[in-house]
């Protein structure tokens, strides 16, 4: 393992993480992830899309904040210090990991500090979890790296709810990890599209598609503009009229019922809506999920456009054509998704 000198969560080390594959992207290279795809990543690294903004996150604000207590809950209970180090593997420094931290034997300890309910779900189903199925591939990864025979999952909510994993090496999967990560890494530099997940993964339109998009994009962004400013007229409008109407109705006094100058003003009580699933949880408290299913309308598909700005859009500009011939020439033989 060759140590390397640079501070976590630094532009140093952000930019030392982009010239390799991290521990936290083996389980998106291999798959395992329910939140992104192995196109997905392939397009971050390419610059082909732009990875999410997540400093805002409350998850991430709250592990941020915790990393540090979990850290020490570790080092108390098991007499040891852990170092948050940065690190190469010796055999292929294009492996590399970030180390929450290192005990004193060399063992990676990985900290976690999820949801309440996934948490609850880890300590309820253990290695069985998704969460726990997930983050283990990152600690093989981790393992690889460091030369470690074992390591350490923790997934820590406080100081009294805390939930650790020890894992022993797994070769199998680690030679997976490793020549899947060199073929991503590969497919990086070569700028050869994995294949898409086409419910999950980003459609990006090229060639006459691409043209046809644009001048469809440019209408849709220009009546949208449009919109915009009638909903405003509209809402201003609504605003207005509802302040007259609570002047017209302060007039009447106790009177429910009014007419003067083309204006029929009827004042009355409406009754509340039910709550159903408040109902249902109250006369029915052991109704499962999968009863309700049965119960559920047809399904409807749905559109939601976002409209971004131009600072926005500069993010994520690429040349699609030369992404598309690039695949195209690739034999699918060389894929290794």
């Amino acid at each position: 393992m060759k140590l390397i000198d640079v501070a976590q969560r630094s532009d140093a080390w952000q930019a030392w993480r982009a010239q390799g594959i991290t521990a936290s992207e083996t389980p998106v290279i291999l798959g395992h992830s329910p939140y992104k795809t192995p196109w997905r990543l392939w397009a971050e690294r390419t610059g082909l899309a732009r990875p999410p903004d997540l400093s805002n996150n409350p998850h991430v604000q709250r592990g941020n904040r915790l990393e540090e207590a979990a850290r020490q809950w570790v080092e108390q209970r098991d007499d040891t210090l852990l170092m948050p180090l940065c690190a190469e593997a010796d055999e292929e420094p294009l492996l590399r990991a970030s180390f929450d931290g290192l005990n004193d034997a060399g063992e990676p300890v990985e900290l976690k500090v999820p949801a309440a309910k996934t948490f609850a779900e880890v300590r309820r189903h253990g290695r069985a979890s998704l969460a726990y199925r997930l983050y283990a591939p990152q600690v093989q990864h981790q393992l690889y790296v460091a030369g470690a025979e074992t390591g350490y999952l923790v997934f820590y909510q406080d100081a009294d709810h805390v939930e650790v994993f020890e894992l022993q090496r797994d070769p199998a999967l680690i030679r997976r990890l490793v020549a899947e990560g060199l073929a991503f890494w590969e497919a990086i530099q070569a700028k050869r599209e994995p294949e898409k997940d086409p419910a999950r993964d980003l459609f990006i339109p090229t060639g006459e598609q691409a043209e046809a998009w644009r001048a469809l994009a440019d209408r849709y962004r220009q009546m949208h503009a449009r919109v915009q400013g009638l909903e405003a007229e509209l809402k201003a409008g609504k605003r207005d009229r509802d302040a007259l109407q609570t002047d017209l109705t302060a007039l009447m006094g106790d009177a429910l019922i009014a007419e003067s100058d083309g204006l029929h003003i009827t004042r009355f009580c409406a009754k509340g809506s039910v709550d159903y699933p408040e109902l249902l949880k109250a006369l029915l408290p052991d109704l499962d999920a999968q009863t309700c299913e049965r119960f559920r309308r047809k399904s409807s598909e749905r559109v939601r456009v976002s409209v971004q700005e131009e600072a926005d859009q500069a993010n994520i500009d690429f040349d699609a054509d030369a992404v598309a011939r690039a695949a195209d020439a690739a034999d699918a033989k060389d894929f290794w998704f």
